[in-house]
């Protein structure tokens, strides 16, 4: 049975069931807001749990890092993938503990791992040989033990867009196959450096299990053949990447999306010697969040009639940045169509989320929904040309 994020009902958008136009905020409009429904949050993280051979999941706290929507992932026990001590710091603030932390990211400072070895984090996923050496000489210099995961590039071409993508061979992410035996040397002279883990990321926004499936075919022997010699090795940490059809609002397909995925890792590591880990970021909290904005002018040019907003990619950067799909809605439809480019107000002639959309008769003043925000909206914003930051609800 299909269930759908989007309907109309008389003219009047719901979303998940919320008729958006009964909400204060909506009734009272100020200035663009992002309103979140904590349920479809929740929902996936029980169908990740689901998986009976998961360790834990990690939410990729780049994604997301509304304090609620941490609070949620604590409460459900979940753990944060983070890419620097800010990151980390935050999710302290609001009550996770370090043993909950997996630092990741390509440009630890030294000033970052020595907090991150004071904080007895949880894992330090390594990105390269030069960082694994500044690992050990600061483990070395304060004389404390680190836990660390090589995180290894299996080149895989996770067909996604070139901007998402981590795992290709000249990706500044990751360690080379090649480079393995470089940092076994590193691991071999320093106690203070315990292997704990093998990491790979394949890149974000993958619509199929295939290339999880040929990344794990390419890792597992690997892994295996390190666990015979480093007895600490226990932790396989999947990383994340699985996408979301924009265009398409059936939560079934998403359900269906993980399922395949899961059927792939319970075909794989059923019984394999090793505590599974997950980052999942976007699709856990990208359906999560609508964007709420007022069109302020309908412009019309020989060619288009061109919708202008008040809210732009210094609230919504994934269009600029790589050309991502956004579906929008109007809060009240009418039956007549029309093709529109559809801006935001600052001053880019980048600023825009789409240059033919097809929606409903659109008119000044009307309010639309900018789709599937939740992810890469607000945790990307800036405020420049000094536009506000959308405000975050929940509903």
């Amino acid at each position: 049975m299909s269930k759908t994020l989007f309907q109309y009902e008389q003219n009047n958008l719901f979303f998940d069931g919320v008729d958006l136009q009964q909400t204060d905020l909506i009734k009272n409009y100020q200035k663009p807001v992002i309103l979140y429904r904590k349920i479809l949050i929740e929902e996936r993280i029980q169908w990740m749990k689901s998986w009976n051979g998961l360790h834990r999941l990690h939410f990729a706290m780049k994604a997301n890092d509304n304090s609620e929507i941490l609070k949620i992932l604590l409460n459900t026990g979940c753990g944060l993938d983070v890419v620097s001590i800010g990151e980390v710091e935050k999710a302290l603030s609001v009550g996770f503990k370090a043993a909950d932390i997996i630092f990741s990211g390509v440009g630890k400072t030294k000033s970052e791992i020595d907090k991150a070895i004071d904080l007895e984090i949880y894992q330090i996923n390594v990105e390269s040989i030069s960082e694994l050496q500044r690992i050990s000489d600061i483990s070395t210099k304060k004389n404390k033990s680190v836990h660390i995961g090589l995180r290894l590039n299996p080149e895989v071409d996770a067909k996604t867009h070139p901007h998402i993508a981590t795992a290709l061979q000249d990706s500044k992410f990751g360690i080379s196959m090649k480079d393995i035996s470089s940092c076994l040397e590193i691991i071999r002279k320093n106690s203070n450096l315990i292997f704990k883990s093998i990491s790979y990321h394949l890149g974000s926004q993958i619509m199929t299990a295939e290339p999880f499936q040929n990344a794990l075919a390419k890792i597992k022997p690997v892994f295996l053949n390190l666990q015979t010699e480093f007895k600490s090795l226990d932790r396989l940490d999947l990383g994340g990447g699985l996408g979301i059809d924009y265009k398409n609002h059936d939560m079934t397909n998403d359900e269906i999306q993980w399922q395949n995925l899961k059927t792939v890792y319970e075909t794989e590591l059923t019984n394999f010697p090793a505590q599974c880990l997950i980052e999942m970021g976007r699709f856990i909290v990208a359906r999560s969040g609508i964007l709420i904005t007022e069109v302020q002018y309908v412009k019309k040019t020989e060619t288009k009639e061109i919708v202008i907003c008040d809210v732009g990619m210094n609230n919504l950067m994934r269009p600029s940045l790589y050309q991502a799909y956004h579906h929008v809605l109007p809060l009240k439809k009418n039956n007549i169509e029309k093709t529109y480019m559809i801006v935001g107000p600052i001053c880019e002639s980048t600023d825009f989320f789409h240059k033919d959309f097809i929606t409903s008769e659109i008119e000044e003043g009307d309010l639309i929904a900018i789709c599937d925000v939740g992810a890469y909206g607000r945790s990307m914003a800036s405020n420049y040309n000094h536009q506000p930051l959308a405000l975050e609800f929940f509903i």
